[in-house]
């Protein structure tokens, strides 16, 4: 029978329970909006992608088995924090338009809109500095988070990623109301590095 020890010692012996708050995204630079490293930043919550097997029954004599004989990715979610200037929703709206033009209609070449996506798993402990007042007006300022490689403990790549659906955003007369972007990414498979 297991005891509290033996869950403490295999807590401790693997440098202790991950933590879902403490993450980092890494996503493309695009020409003309803000940097990537900002709305890495104003990124609230993200999901780390599942992959499911896919698979057909086979009758060998009496009994059924399951062979498989490929896979299936879901899209993520994305939700950001909006700023004053909507640069994150200028970000994906760029993003979106190198797939399909709003002003010719145009569709884009695949390689040309499709970008890797980083999501970092970032261990219990490492402070990271996400916001810090601007000037006396009490704007947020975003400022660049240094993490080295033995501070991330899972690690996977998003490969030909694109935003395939940017959320509406609902207004209101909330008094402490916060705008948030959600955003839906479609992905052509992944890996974890």
């Amino acid at each position: 029978m297991d005891t509290i020890d033996q869950f403490k010692s295999l807590v401790s012996s693997k440098g202790g329970i991950a933590r879902t708050n403490v993450f980092r995204v890494r996503l493309p630079s695009l020409p003309g909006v803000a940097s990537s490293n900002d709305i890495s930043l104003l990124c609230k919550d993200v999901q780390l992608p599942g992959r499911q097997i896919i698979t057909n029954e086979r009758r060998i004599g009496l009994q059924f088995e399951k062979v498989a004989y490929g896979y299936a990715v879901q899209d993520i979610n994305m939700t950001f924090h909006v700023m004053n200037d909507y640069g994150i929703k200028k970000y994906f709206e760029t993003w979106q338009n190198l797939a399909v033009n709003q002003d010719t209609f145009e569709i884009g070449y695949y390689n040309d809109y499709t970008f890797q996506i980083v999501i970092d798993q970032i261990k219990k402990g490492v402070t990271l500095p996400v916001y810090s007042f601007g000037n006396f007006l009490d704007i947020f300022t975003p400022k660049a988070v240094n993490i080295a490689d033995d501070q991330i403990i899972y690690s996977c790549k998003l490969t030909n990623a694109f935003p395939t659906t940017i959320n509406a955003i609902q207004l209101n007369n909330d008094q402490d109301g916060i705008v948030e972007l959600n955003v839906q990414l479609s992905y052509k498979n992944w890996k974890q590095i």
